[in-house]
């Protein structure tokens, strides 16, 4: 028997291990998480705005000039409000949208690496618009923010204080 054993039933106390991330994910694993996303937007939008869509006349006529319906709007609005509450939605309870889950990374919170909450989500989502700058060229603004940031951050995550790992 040795000198000294524990007691038994006795457990050594725990070591505090500071919280390490994984590596920040970069523009090529999210460029396809973006392109499943937009795949599932489309068709989710597609479906729920086609009967404002059916009836919207978009019409020009001989003087140049291109008048909108008002079903059109309502479908755009429509199609606005699902690409909103998908990321929102999505990000905000799961840290993750479908296309995140495909290629197995997650949004999580810079500080501490703890799931993100709604607030945040939105602040991200709202601020793809300003990442799709150009718009000839989409994400190019997002994409170059993430090269240019060693934690690999668009402005989304700049401003929500998150950072995309693996998940």
């Amino acid at each position: 028997m040795p000198a000294f054993a524990p007691a038994p039933g006795y457990q050594a106390p725990r070591v505090y291990v500071p919280y390490t991330p994984t590596p920040y994910q970069g523009v090529a694993i999210r460029f396809v998480a973006i392109l499943i996303d937009t795949i599932i937007i489309a068709i989710i939008a597609g479906i729920l705005s086609a009967p404002f869509n059916a009836f919207a006349a978009i019409t020009n006529n001989a003087a140049g000039t291109v008048t909108f319906s008002f079903a059109g709007v309502l479908g755009g609005l429509v199609s606005l409000a699902v690409f909103m509450l998908y990321f929102t939605l999505l990000e905000g309870h799961y840290g993750q949208t479908v296309g995140k889950m495909a290629v197995k990374i997650k949004v999580v919170r810079e500080v501490d690496g703890t799931p993100i909450d709604y607030s945040q989500a939105a602040v991200r989502t709202i601020l793809r618009f300003l990442d799709e700058i150009p718009y000839f060229v989409p994400y190019l603004l997002g994409a170059v923010l993430i090269w240019s940031s060693e934690e690999k951050q668009r402005l989304g995550d700049r401003v929500g204080h998150t950072v995309v790992v693996k998940a």
